[in-house]
């Protein structure tokens, strides 16, 4: 079991900002007394957002796949000042994540506060490819203060995106889930029971509750409940239509958390679908969640995409809209579709973009901003200073700090977890790089060191520094690789180690990226380039929900790091943003 860091992250912009561009948490946080005015999205790569309003306090919590540490919980005082404040999953007794592919591990968790603990209900996938798409149990964790969490309590149904509501009436404690009706015609629609918070065992009967709006049939993807009560109404908010461009939020209310339901009038409630899926920028606008401020303001936060030539490298994003009430029935940003260009408030937007991200791995423990491939059972990555750097063994330096890898025999394009470490890809125009560290030995064609733009274990796209192939000596090269094709170049390093002044080098723009290298202060050398959107799609009969992340890895790529290999690392990453200037409309 290797835990990660549970400290909070927050990195203060260098200027005060009156307004919210979405997304707002980058890895960075913006210094801001009060909401003002907002766009859309405002977090990047998190999808399936669930808010929550305790006190004076927001979280949110979003999905986080094959990705470990497990479930991200950011925090805001306003609505507009956040900061990756925890993570949910931060053991092998929380989550099981072996050998999962791209697009299964943790979906869609759902926060509810609760006799003062704090829940968080969600599901693990074991597994989601053509061979075998495993349906799992529910289950739900608790936690007095979001960093420390119990085990899980696993529920007797199965299905996905389940949610917990507790009714201020009776004060039962309802489970509310997506699920088929039974595992052999397998039509999936909203269930619920009355659930023990102490077994996870149905104390009540197990029920369907409501079907939506859309046809209800074998294709039918009824999701993501959400239960809250208002006015002397229980409201039941449900997202319909699939991930992709159908995607859409409904709502329906009764007099009984049990139902009967009936559906608003003016659903769907958000839909930028009905404008043409190839038409607006952003679409797949869904799985929403509502919260309330203390001033009695209500907000809902849910998922979209930001189409650029129709694919989304980010894959879905957290956005954030108004909602009034009339009527006893919810209208979303007035009845208007989601534009990135529309902002509501009083004020002006915020300054973007925002100042760099800069990484010296000079602490005992990683940025919690940083992630792992699945279940991290072996230690694969330390950071290092001067002092902890004379203790190594093997071929390296011995007085910089940095990051240093325990390379294995796996690579970024196996179901297990390579010796890597990943960060979200915060913007669509942004320049990631990372220093090498020296190393006073030459690779083996096996052995690599190198940055990867990565989405999956299909699609990732390296540079970096191995042993040549076909010749002599360490090269530079680059790999693109697109669902089981790839394209590799090399250019000779021209050295037998590896200097300290190597900085490989990612140039990410909404259309495309670049990948390069330099040597000191000579000119960049672009190696390679690819459509980003190799970076947005899965290979037939896979799926992919992730955005792309920038990774570091080193991998023996299918044998043991040799015992006499150089150590090997990187003294340092750079992040660099640009202003987006993503258009309303897909039009390039």
């Amino acid at each position: 079991m290797v835990p990660f860091s549970v400290s909070v992250f927050l990195c203060s912009l260098l200027f005060v900002v009156d307004a919210i561009k979405n997304p707002i948490i980058t890895g960075l946080v913006s210094p801001i007394s009060s909401i003002k005015k907002l766009t859309c999205p405002f977090l990047r790569w998190n999808p399936d957002p669930s808010i929550l309003r305790v006190g004076n306090e927001y979280f949110i919590a979003t999905s986080s796949f094959e990705y470990f540490p497990g479930v991200p919980i950011y925090r805001s005082t306003d609505l507009a000042n956040w900061e990756l404040y925890s993570h949910a999953l931060t053991t092998s007794e929380h989550v099981q994540l072996y050998g999962v592919p791209t697009g299964a591990g943790v979906w869609a968790p759902s926060l509810s506060f609760i006799n003062g603990r704090f829940y968080l209900a969600s599901m693990t996938r074991w597994t989601y490819d053509p061979t075998a798409r495993v349906w799992p149990r529910v289950y739900f964790s608790s936690s007095k203060d979001l960093i420390t969490w119990s085990n899980p309590v696993w529920c007797e149904p199965w299905g996905i995106d389940p949610s917990l509501f507790q009714d201020p009436a009776s004060g039962k404690i309802y489970l509310n889930l997506m699920a088929p009706n039974n595992n052999i015609d397998r039509i999936w629609g909203i269930y619920q029971c009355e659930v023990s918070l102490v077994t996870g065992n149905c104390v009540g009967e197990y029920i369907s509750l409501w079907n939506g709006t859309l046809p209800h049939n074998s294709s039918a993807r009824d999701e993501g409940p959400k239960m809250f009560y208002k006015d002397s109404y229980y409201y039941l908010l449900i997202a319909e239509g699939g991930t992709d461009d159908l995607h859409r939020a409904t709502i329906a209310r009764s007099s009984s958390p049990q139902g009967p339901w009936t559906p608003a009038p003016n659903n769907p409630i958000l839909f930028n679908g009905a404008y043409g899926f190839d038409n607006l920028t952003v679409q797949s606008t869904g799985h929403a969640t509502f919260v309330e401020t203390p001033e009695g303001d209500w907000y809902a936060a849910f998922l979209a995409r930001r189409k650029i030539n129709g694919t989304s490298p980010l894959g879905a994003e957290t956005f954030l809209t108004t909602l009034t009430w009339s009527d006893g029935w919810p209208t979303l940003n007035d009845g208007k579709p989601i534009l990135l260009s529309e902002s509501f408030g009083s004020v002006s937007d915020q300054r973007y973009p925002p100042p760099p991200f800069k990484d010296t791995f000079s602490a005992s423990e990683l940025d919690p901003s940083w992630y792992q491939l699945r279940i991290p059972y072996t230690k694969n990555y330390e950071t290092i200073t001067p002092r902890s750097s004379n203790r190594h063994h093997g071929k390296g330096n011995n007085e910089t700090s940095g990051l240093r890898f325990s390379p294995n025999v796996f690579s970024l394009s196996d179901r297990d977890t390579p010796a890597a470490i990943l960060r979200k890809q915060k913007s669509l125009n942004m320049t990631f790089s990372a220093t090498l560290l020296p190393a006073s030995g030459s690779l083996g064609y096996l052995q690599s060191i190198g940055i990867s733009a990565y989405l999956s274990e299909f699609q990732h796209q390296d540079t970096g520094i191995r042993g040549c192939v076909n010749q002599t000596g360490m090269c530079f090269y680059s790999t693109l690789l697109m669902n089981g094709t790839s394209v590799t170049n090399q250019i000779p390093l021209n050295s037998t180690t590896i200097p300290d002044n190597i900085t490989l080098i990612i140039r990410a723009e909404a259309p495309k990226y670049t990948f390069g290298f330099k040597v000191g202060t000579t000119p960049i050398v672009w190696m390679a380039e690819i459509k980003s959107s190799w970076l947005a799609f899965a290979p037939i009969g896979f799926f992919v929900f992730e955005g792309a992340s920038f990774a570091l890895f080193a991998s023996g790529n299918g044998n043991p790091w040799p015992f006499d290999a150089p150590v090997v690392g990187f003294k340092e990453v750079n992040e660099v943003y640009f202003d987006e200037n993503i258009p309303d409309h897909d039009v390039w």
